[in-house]
């Protein structure tokens, strides 16, 4: 019996998601904010930048403008892109659910490097999993997958500076991680064939 990449994601998204109420757990999410965070200050604005365009309500809409971009010469690519935005809303939507549902507190304020977001804020109770991660690893997933060496730079890219940032633990961005992949995966089962 085989696993397919469906199942080993959501098997290591459920295994993380357990490991967040073991204390050694949240010790390690700590330790590896604070060893990021010894990182140079000249770093804040780069990561804030890059975090700020994996927002959904910054990343979605720019994938539709883009996608009524390329309608002006390629009507065929209209439908990829519709199917990509759809796909990052839907993983938008279960990562604000999740966040509801399980009780993992993120970094306390004295980790936000930035407390002052630019952007739309919904509060939410809990940071389990990222959403931030989830939408960039879709994106990744269903648009780089040419080119995994681009793919793997953006997400960890991404996943170090939200955690660099103080808006999510370690734990929270693999937690995303997964479930972006988990999501991607059941998004390219669905898709109709071009």
């Amino acid at each position: 019996m085989t696993v397919r990449p469906l199942g080993w994601a959501l098997l290591l998204f459920l295994a993380i998601a357990a490991g967040t109420f073991l204390l050694p757990s949240h010790r390690w999410d700590v330790a590896v904010t604070v060893w990021l965070q010894h990182a140079p200050q000249v770093l804040d604005l780069p990561a804030a930048g890059l975090v700020f365009l994996a927002d959904a309500e910054i990343s979605i809409p720019l994938i539709v403008l883009v996608g009524l971009l390329l309608a002006r010469r390629d009507r065929r690519r209209v439908e990829g892109v519709a199917w990509l935005a759809a796909g990052m809303l839907a993983a938008s939507a279960v990562a604000f659910f999740l966040k509801w549902v399980l009780p993992h507190p993120g970094p306390p304020l004295e980790f936000q490097r930035m407390p002052h977001r630019v952007g739309l804020y919904v509060p939410q109770p809990f940071s389990f999993p990222s959403g931030h991660t989830m939408r960039t690893t879709f994106f990744a997933v269903m648009v780089l997958r040419r080119t995994p060496p681009a793919a793997g730079a953006l997400v960890i890219t991404v996943m170090a500076a939200l955690v660099y940032l103080g808006d999510h633990w370690t734990s929270d961005v693999l937690g995303g991680l997964c479930l972006g992949w988990a999501c991607a995966e059941i998004a390219r089962g669905l898709r109709p064939p071009a």
